[in-house]
């Protein structure tokens, strides 16, 4: 008898913490109930450039997909290769970031029956109700703006709403992670690039900039920054991720660091060994050091974005289940996927209007 029972005292503490399996069911009625927003995703050069000879190969990005894995707002970047810091890159610059724009715009109106280009926090939560996919656009390397200031407010009566200061090389305006201390962080005019950002109401992206332009934006910033697809520096120890004072930072000015959904920034398994268990140890990690209200996601899909689990988005739900299984809660996850982001553009429009008073 007392064998029968130490064997059921073993097994029971098994059985009461093992993974509770969730429905697709479940998944989808939490995705009806939030708003789900992805803050980084590239778009089809081969579409805004058809004669670049880009490949034409069906991407990770589409309304149809949005539609399939349940999220609602998706921010498409305009990408812009770093070229060289002068008259004639600049121009080439701005001409492509022009291009782009136009091309999300034009790409929506095509799709006008499931999706619409939002401008703000509450036409976010406008087209959930209509049922409609929503495209709000960003700049990918604020390279396009040359030494030009007036460029900040020219892009953002095109409809731009987020900017990344940089990409993968220093611009006029910031050093990146990857040639860290090359312009000592911003630059001056990186910084009226910031001030201007913020009385117009463009959010300010970190994401790619060096550590130090990273601090001093969130300290300059007059309203809450995000890293639209970055990862944890403290799971995983690669340039491009966030360290603990970066993230910090970013939070104490009210911001949000965007996990991305970028296999080499999550985890350093071989490939096709990773899992979506591995995203959520940035998640768990940045939840313990900041709180839960700083936290968000932005996928980098077609910008070499997708991991074992979540490919592209139509599997982006499959995100949402790996957070449920983990013991999110429903406010939790709603908070992430979109509370949190909606929260940083409110701030943004609010402090933009008070200035326009």
């Amino acid at each position: 008898m007392k064998r029968i029972i130490l064997l059921i005292m073993t097994v029971i503490p098994l059985i009461s913490t093992a993974q509770r399996q969730v429905t697709d069911a479940e998944v989808e009625a939490l995705h009806d109930r939030i708003i789900s927003i992805d803050t980084h995703n590239d778009f089809s050069l081969a579409y805004c450039f058809p004669n670049d000879g880009f490949s034409t190969a069906k991407g990770q990005v589409s309304f149809e997909k949005m539609i399939e894995g349940r999220l609602d707002c998706a921010v498409f970047a305009a990408y812009i290769d770093q070229g060289a810091c002068d008259e004639a890159g600049h121009t080439w610059a701005r001409n492509r970031a022009e291009t782009m724009v136009a091309g999300l715009k034009r790409y929506a109106a095509e799709n006008e029956d499931k999706a619409i280009v939002v401008y703000s926090a509450d036409e976010i939560e406008q087209a959930k109700s209509a049922g409609k996919r929503a495209m709000m656009i960003s700049i990918e390397n604020c390279y396009c703006f040359g030494t030009d200031i007036t460029a900040v407010e020219h892009f953002y009566n095109m409809g731009v709403r987020m900017a990344t200061l940089t990409h993968n090389g220093a611009n006029e305006i910031a050093d990146t992670c990857i040639d860290q201390g090359k312009k000592g962080g911003l630059t001056e005019f990186g910084r009226k690039v910031i001030a201007e950002m913020n009385r117009l109401g463009m959010v300010v992206d970190v994401s790619h900039a060096s550590r130090l332009a990273t601090l001093q934006a969130a300290e300059l910033s007059a309203t809450p920054i995000i890293a639209s697809h970055s990862g944890v520096y403290g799971v995983r120890a690669i340039r491009r991720n966030l360290t603990d004072k970066e993230i910090q930072a970013i939070a104490a000015k009210g911001g949000v660091v965007q996990v991305a959904i970028v296999r080499s920034f999550i985890s350093n398994k071989p490939k096709g060994e990773e899992s979506l268990a591995d995203l959520v140890a940035h998640v768990d990690y940045l939840v313990k050091l900041v709180g839960i209200d700083h936290v968000g996601f932005g996928s980098d899909f077609d910008g070499g974005g997708g991991m074992r689990g979540c490919r592209n988005m139509s599997q982006i739900k499959n995100v949402t289940r790996a957070l449920m299984e983990a013991g999110y809660s429903d406010e939790d996850i709603a908070k992430m996927w979109g509370g949190n982001t909606l929260r940083v553009l409110k701030a943004v429009e609010e402090y933009a209007a008070s200035q326009r008073k």
